[in-house]
């Protein structure tokens, strides 16, 4: 492999499945939740402080503009965050190629001028996507689909606030894959293949 790849998703799309079925077959390092657990070590933060994060960004907390203007220390709070995520990503990618879930990775490796595939998972199956808020997040069938577009909003959120680009648009990214039309392997399979190109390799 001669580049990262960074992997957005929808919520339910597989995205991380995904990412870690590239790792498997590939040997690329996974970096999901992983990047908050380095991030606190390196910098020195308690990883209940980045969970907090986490947990904030998804009711809107950071993004409610009178409530950073209120709170010096809020507001100061995801911007270390997302440095210390910064840091990571950059030493990580350095050091060798890896799968990243998230955390506006892409924008971090342009800005280091590091080779990676920027790929948008989505899936049109929403039973699938149902079944997983369900099973993992144990979400009552009725309040599935609220679920669902409320966590594509709060990532949507965290994207734009870090970045100033839009949540799945199509020219953010090298390539866009339905996983409920496709599947997981496919996927993956397609993603392996491109990332393995020697044709343009762009930063981004």
């Amino acid at each position: 492999m001669n580049r990262s790849v960074v992997i957005n998703r929808e919520y339910g799309s597989g995205g991380r499945e995904i990412g870690r079925l590239i790792s498997e077959r590939t040997g690329m390092d996974f970096y999901d939740s992983r990047i908050l657990q380095e991030a606190a070590s390196k910098r020195g933060l308690p990883q209940d402080l980045l969970e907090s994060f986490d947990e904030r960004v998804a009711t809107g907390q950071f993004f409610d503009l009178s409530l950073l203007a209120s709170d010096p220390e809020t507001a100061a709070l995801p911007y270390r965050v997302y440095a210390a995520v910064d840091e990571v990503i950059t030493e990580a990618a350095r050091v060798a190629q890896a799968v990243f879930i998230g955390r506006c990775a892409d924008k971090i490796l342009r800005d280091a001028k590091l080779k990676f595939r920027s790929v948008f998972i989505y899936s049109t199956d929403i039973d699938r996507k149902i079944a997983r808020a369900m099973r993992v997040d144990g979400v009552e069938h009725r309040d599935a689909e609220r679920y669902i577009n409320r966590m594509d909003k709060t990532r949507a959120r965290y994207q734009q606030f870090f970045t100033s680009s839009r949540f799945g648009d199509y020219r953010d990214y090298d390539l866009c894959l339905n996983s409920g039309r496709l599947g997981y392997e496919t996927c993956a399979d397609i993603i392996i293949a491109a990332t393995n190109t020697s044709g343009p390799a762009p930063l981004g």
